[in-house]
């Protein structure tokens, strides 16, 4: 296996973005933490949504001057699109390319809108991906701490020669680079992250708790401590993961445990479930996944919302809410509202 070129800090010249004005498409997750570390870094950073956005006084309260998207797109030199995945194409279409001047940048956190067709750009702009691999609040986070989350980077278009040097450099703005950057393509970041959510880190590990919970509880054991044995415990053994893979984990448990994993896993997560992980794959590799996806929004997202709304109402959910609230430990993000997953 060939070993993976990581760029760090001394790798990019910050200067590169230092030099350029960007405006940054949307202030949620992720938009918040491009636009402030990217300031924080000396950069000349505005914010763009539409009027009226919720989120207006949130970005002003945090100094940034707000503009609607034609206007910024006008202004900057690199924009950075942020927005949900299901609105970028019309944000594009009616914002972003009538106002996209030759030499510009477009800048994307995730491949979807170029991936599967839904975003064309100009042969005369650059297009890079800047994609971290954790959520906007933990890139905020990890940068005022002085540290950084893990990038990988992509140039679907090099039209000025330079699109390289500048996605290096906006990676050193974002902090990034102090952790580490890989190479990658639109294509690669696309599918490998659909195919992370929805197998495993979303949609598969939601998908065995609620199972484990219901197993549990439908056997006669208290709510309370089916969802210690199936959640609660989850972070303590993925941060071990996180921190030294699935080996550190079976170090850190009892025999008994690391027993049970080797015997009992492969009962649950079967040569089936490996199959139906290829075939997940193959909807994503084919478009299939993005093709229901946006049709839903189109229309509504009626299922996104029934499906939404059937998830906040299983048990386990209650049960969370009600443990939560007794623990003195608890954390939580001054944005989200307990219970709602609706942003």
């Amino acid at each position: 296996m060939a070993v993976t070129d990581i760029k760090y800090d001394e790798d990019a010249d910050l200067s590169i973005i230092q030099e350029k004005k960007v405006a940054v498409i949307g202030y949620g997750s992720q938009g918040h933490a491009h636009a402030q570390n990217l300031r924080d870094s000396g950069v000349n950073v505005v914010v763009a949504l539409k009027d009226g956005s919720q989120t207006t006084p949130r970005a002003r309260e945090a100094g940034f001057e707000v503009m609607n998207a034609a206007d910024a797109t006008k202004w900057a030199d690199v924009i950075v699109i942020l927005a949900p995945d299901q609105h970028q194409r019309h944000l594009y279409a009616d914002d972003v390319a009538p106002n996209l001047s030759e030499g510009k940048t477009l800048v994307f956190g995730h491949g979807f809108n170029i991936r599967f067709g839904y975003i064309q750009p100009p042969e005369t702009v650059d297009v890079i991906l800047i994609a971290p691999k954790g959520p906007g609040h933990t890139v905020r986070r990890e940068f005022e701490a002085g540290r950084g989350v893990p990038v990988i980077v992509a140039v679907e278009n090099d039209f000025s020669g330079n699109a390289w040097e500048l996605a290096w450099s906006y990676s050193k703005g974002l902090g990034a680079l102090r952790a580490g950057g890989i190479t990658t393509t639109f294509t690669e970041e696309t599918e490998t992250d659909l195919f992370g959510e929805q197998s495993v880190l979303c949609g598969g590990t939601s998908q065995l708790v609620q199972y484990g919970f219901e197993v549990l509880t439908e056997a006669g054991y208290q709510p309370e401590i089916a969802y210690f044995e199936v959640l609660h415990e989850l972070k303590l053994i993925v941060d071990l993961m996180w921190e030294g893979g699935i080996a550190k984990q079976r170090w850190s448990i009892s025999d008994t445990a690391e027993y049970g994993d080797y015997v009992s896993g492969p009962r649950v997560i079967s040569p089936a479930v490996k199959e139906s992980m290829r075939e997940i794959l193959g909807d994503i590799q084919s478009g299939e996944f993005a093709k229901r996806f946006i049709a839903d929004q189109d229309a509504g997202a009626p299922e996104f919302s029934e499906l939404r709304a059937k998830g906040e109402g299983h048990p386990i959910e209650e049960t969370g809410r009600k443990l939560r609230a007794l623990f003195s430990w608890k954390q939580g993000d001054s944005d989200y509202v307990e219970g709602q997953v609706s942003r």
